[in-house]
């Protein structure tokens, strides 16, 4: 397969080559006039809660239903090799799960080849851009766009941000931002209207972030998720070193689970799913390529 996300789609193969979300979606539009009405029905999801006042997009839908997700960043040789040469020839890939191991999300970097090289000069300022594809049961959909634009960004002056946007529509949910911190990890989630609603922060202190190993505390890193009002946690995310093979032979392959407990807005699950990748992105990346 030539494109990068149908790869991931497909149960039966494995991804071997990078291309646009677009072209994957280019080819299957054909065969989605019979699933448009998903997630619109009354009944129990397979996830324990109804639907009936879900969004009618698909993606929509299953968000309003999940109570966690498991984010898992898939390894590529030839990316891990050209990282370390200095330079970045395929870009991020994401598989996300619901409960069970059901895929539901496929996630891409679609950032092009010139732009992504500027990560290791500029770090905190050079632009990326993701599409995250809904492919639960085969199903190929748009669903969701992350874009980092350039920014000339120093300590505490104009800060990392990412926007979260609905890929049908070019619709903006809301947007992610990395606050300057002196230790601690912190990062603001604001709606569409750029009010801040979820925080998120993980203390330095922790054994995942001073000495990262596959195994006891060493292997997780863990951020708690506040409501900007009362300050009561309703989430959590945490990174996970995945084995120890892998983290043998790539090291900087994370999996992150997201606990969505006490969040039921379909549009801040997607934005807590999209901080997890904002996360890899900025901290968890151990080539110098993809440090931003």
């Amino acid at each position: 397969m030539p494109e990068a996300l149908e790869a991931h789609a497909s149960p039966r193969q494995s991804v071997t080559s990078e291309a646009p979300a677009q072209a994957l979606l280019s080819r299957r539009s054909k065969g989605k006039g019979k699933g448009k009405g998903a997630g619109k029905g009354k009944g129990k999801s397979s996830y324990g809660s109804t639907t009936q006042h879900a969004p009618r997009q698909a993606s929509m839908a299953c968000m309003h239903q999940l109570r966690s997700l498991e984010v898992e960043e898939q390894a590529s040789l030839v990316g891990e090799v050209s990282a370390a040469l200095g330079f970045e020839v395929v870009g991020n890939r994401y598989t996300v799960y619901a409960p069970g191991k059901v895929k539901v999300f496929v996630a891409a970097e679609e950032t092009d080849l010139c732009t992504r090289q500027l990560k290791s000069c500029f770090p905190d300022c050079a632009p990326w851009h993701l599409s995250i594809v809904y492919a639960k049961d085969g199903r190929i959909e748009k669903a969701f766009d992350l874009e980092r634009d350039w920014t000339c960004t120093c300590c505490c002056f104009n800060r990392p941000r990412v926007e979260v946007k609905d890929s049908s529509t070019g619709r903006l949910i809301g947007s992610i931002t990395d606050p300057w911190a002196c230790f601690d990890l912190t990062f603001t989630i604001r709606d569409a209207r750029d009010n801040t609603v979820l925080k998120a922060a993980g203390d330095c202190c922790q054994c995942g972030l001073c000495c990262p190993l596959p195994c006891g505390p060493c292997s997780e890193v863990n951020f708690p998720i506040v409501e900007e009002r009362g300050g009561r946690e309703v989430g959590h995310i945490q990174k996970q070193v995945p084995s120890c093979c892998a983290f043998m032979f790539v090291e900087d392959i994370d999996n992150y689970k997201i606990d969505f407990a006490g969040i039921s807005n379909p549009e801040w699950k997607a934005l807590v799913m999209g901080l997890s990748i904002f996360m890899d992105f900025r901290y968890f990346s151990s080539s110098s390529a993809d440090g931003n």
